[in-house]
């Protein structure tokens, strides 16, 4: 028996974050090897009815790492984990703590606000996911499955001095787009490039599986209008401010594009807040329009894979899209632009600006069919390599026990 810590933000409702987990334990399955898996978060949850496993907390997860006579692997599990801080994953779990967090910048000038949320955490590692086999003898292997860092940058290195000697520590280290290669290879540090490994959903949720998961308001929705409508994302952080705009580009959609236009949540948790912004854009629109209120992945999953476009700011809803051959269009955000100009097809290797939604709404949906399979067939080769490197790591790291 191989005991498999996965550690992530899957204590808290996000979409992509709750895929992670699920993804790995589906595809190391395969693999017909003896592993048992554990789910780690900060704090201990059950978002189970939403799609996603019990965590159980960061204390246990220390617990598991420290007993040298039962080692375990532990895979970090995905998303912007690089440089990821304790301030920043507790600012989503706590409302509260979010509006201290929102001030982040001026309260380090007075003092470390990762270090204070360190201590109440009662973490030990300076960065939550920046483990040291030297301070856990139960670890038997690390890896950093396909994570981002597009805004990893020299000052994040000089701030956390440890940070580039544990990554080179790490048993497998992949990441999931060519600007955080860049970024880590300027830093003189080395890693994979592989996609994100939640492209793998639809391989293991065709959608015949989604639909008989899918709460009935949506499945109805879907039966009446599949590839008919646009599923339509924002998050509230990056798009204030530019509400009108996206407003006036989605009612280009409706009207010009004669889409109907679908409104649906991905990231509820704190600090991404889609409903609320998708609330607010509901007021501003001229065309009509239904809303979702995401309450599982499967809805999520199964809206976007019958959308005749998937429109907004989540990567994981422009990967959904990609797994599913659906078109998209990527809103302005740094890491989704990473995404698709490392991953995407010709004509849509960007994240565009909220003025150019129609215009790229409109090239996207004259993509084939053929095409959008070819980028998510080349996306699952990808990624399948990577399972067997990782996999392979995993055995080569018990023998060495032994």
């Amino acid at each position: 028996m191989q005991d498999v810590l996965i550690i992530g933000a899957f204590d808290r409702y996000n979409y992509g974050d709750l895929l992670f987990p699920i993804i790995l334990e589906k595809q190391l399955e395969t693999y017909g090897l003896d592993f048992r898996f554990r789910f780690f978060g900060l704090v201990k949850s059950d978002l189970s009815a939403q799609g996603g496993p019990p965590t159980e907390d960061i204390q246990e997860f220390y617990r598991a790492c420290s007993d040298a006579n039962h080692p375990v692997h532990v895979i970090i599990a995905g998303g912007e984990a690089l440089g990821v801080t304790w301030n920043s994953l507790y600012a989503a779990l706590s409302p509260l703590f979010q509006r201290v967090n929102k001030r982040h910048k001026r309260i380090n000038r007075l003092f470390d606000l990762n270090a204070a949320t360190k201590l109440l955490l009662r973490g030990r590692t300076t960065l939550p996911f920046l483990l040291d086999k030297a301070e856990f003898p139960g670890i038997r292997s690390i890896l950093l499955n396909s994570l981002g860092g597009s805004g990893l940058n020299e000052s994040t290195f000089s701030k956390f001095p440890e940070l580039k000697p544990k990554l080179r520590q790490a048993d497998y280290f992949a990441v999931r787009d060519r600007l955080t290669l860049q970024n880590i290879q300027q830093a003189g540090l080395k890693a994979h490039l592989f996609p994100d490994s939640a492209i793998l959903m639809s391989d293991f949720f065709p959608l015949e599986h989604l639909k008989n998961r899918a709460s009935t308001s949506v499945r109805a929705y879907v039966e009446a209008h599949s590839g008919d409508y646009a599923f339509v994302q924002i998050n509230k952080k990056t798009t204030r401010g530019h509400e009108k705009t996206i407003a006036s580009q989605l009612d280009l959609v409706y009207g010009e594009g004669k889409t109907e236009l679908c409104l649906c949540p991905i990231g509820k948790a704190l600090d991404h807040d889609d409903h609320e912004a998708l609330h607010g854009l509901g007021k501003l629109l001229q065309s009509p329009f239904v809303y979702f209120d995401a309450d599982t992945i499967w809805d999520i999953m199964y809206l976007i894979a019958n959308a005749k476009c998937y429109i907004g700011t989540s990567l994981h809803g422009a990967i959904t899209a990609m797994s599913y051959a659906v078109p998209h269009v990527g809103l302005k955000v740094e890491k989704l632009s990473a995404y698709l100009a490392t991953w995407g097809v010709d004509g849509n290797r960007d994240a565009v600006e909220f003025s150019e939604l129609f215009g790229r709404f409109s090239s996207a949906t004259k993509v084939g069919k053929a095409e959008l399979e070819a980028s998510r067939d080349l996306q699952f080769a990808e990624i399948r390599m990577a399972f067997d490197l990782m996999v392979e790591v995993m055995n080569s790291r018990v023998l060495v026990n032994h």
